[in-house]
């Protein structure tokens, strides 16, 4: 089977899983359900030859797996920016473009204590940006497609987020009526 279609399919089926997130409303779960789709995402990086893809993937799943338990404190995250900087610099043979994916994670990692889920969508949609261009420039299609709609439902999320109604407590004429 050819490597750009096989590494397509393999990228559909995790960029299935990255729309799907866009709709999850919590941190913890975003966090989870991401480590199943940078570890599909970073297997079809790695066939169509976006080997900084591959690498900003794996690095997200371990930061990742770590801040379910732990907000990440200074030190664990200006670890986690330098070992994407790192292995990005000793394997990018991409240029610029091959830059993409660490930034994107990078900036995500120093975002990702927020406790504002709106903020984190944003970056979200932030780094998805970046990995379109990274995606057309290795044939990932697939994910090129996906990146668009995961920006799409992670406005949709933002904005069900800013319409849940916030529980106020009961007055006193409620309770006479």
């Amino acid at each position: 089977m050819n490597a750009i279609l096989l590494g397509n399919i393999i990228s559909f089926i995790g960029a299935t899983i990255m729309v799907a997130i866009g709709l999850i409303k919590t941190k913890k779960k975003i966090l989870i359900a991401q480590c199943f789709q940078f570890a599909i995402m970073g297997i079809g990086n790695l066939i169509l030859g976006g080997v900084t893809g591959f690498v900003a993937n794996a690095v997200s799943i371990a930061r990742n797996l770590l801040s379910c338990k732990f907000d990440l404190n200074l030190p664990l995250r200006l670890f986690f920016i330098a070992l994407q900087i790192g292995i990005t610099a000793f394997v990018n043979d991409a240029g610029i473009i091959g830059w993409l994916p660490v930034i994107a994670a990078c900036i995500f990692t120093w975002c990702l204590n927020t406790k504002n889920e709106v903020i984190l969508k944003l970056l979200i949609i932030l780094a998805q940006a970046m990995w379109c261009v990274y995606d057309f420039s290795i044939k990932n299609y697939a994910s090129l497609t996906f990146d668009v709609l995961t920006i799409v439902t992670n406005l949709v999320g933002i904005v069900l987020i800013k319409l849940k109604p916030t529980k106020e407590p009961s007055t006193p004429q409620e309770n006479q009526s």
